[in-house]
């Protein structure tokens, strides 16, 4: 069963002030962009199997399941949303860093809303030309 991987705007935000570090206070940038890629392809693999994950220490702080996904020493923080086949990227840490349960959300995110299909596109008229 696949799920959909979004990532929230904080979680983002966190993601990109690492990445940024690395690149500016390192002076590493294409290890910043290796760096980058590596999380964002660990959390599109969330897709399959999120539940292999660990629980997170946060889901102590929260009336919800948070689970962790380790890539390069920092951890990535999700939550799962079965009903919409959805898993969300919630937050993120330095392994070195304790747990803030005030970054996370207080309630899971919502599903956004499903697009309403497209119509088909209309047929050109037919003209008849008397042939």
């Amino acid at each position: 069963m696949t799920y959909a991987v979004l990532v929230t705007e904080t979680a983002f935000e966190l993601i990109s002030a690492q990445a940024r570090h690395i690149a500016v206070e390192r002076q590493a940038p294409l290890n910043a962009a290796r760096w980058l890629g590596r999380v964002l392809d660990a959390a599109e693999a969330l897709a399959e199997m999120p539940r292999r994950c660990a629980l997170a220490e946060e889901s102590n702080y929260v009336e919800y399941e948070v689970r962790r996904l380790l890539v390069d020493g920092c951890l990535l923080l999700f939550t799962i949303d079965d009903a919409s086949r959805t898993v969300w990227v919630i937050g993120f840490r330095g392994g070195g860093q304790l747990q803030r349960s005030e970054a996370l959300p207080e309630a899971p995110p919502e599903a956004p809303p499903e697009a309403p299909p497209e119509a088909p596109p209309e047929a050109p008229p037919v003209v008849d030309r008397g042939m």
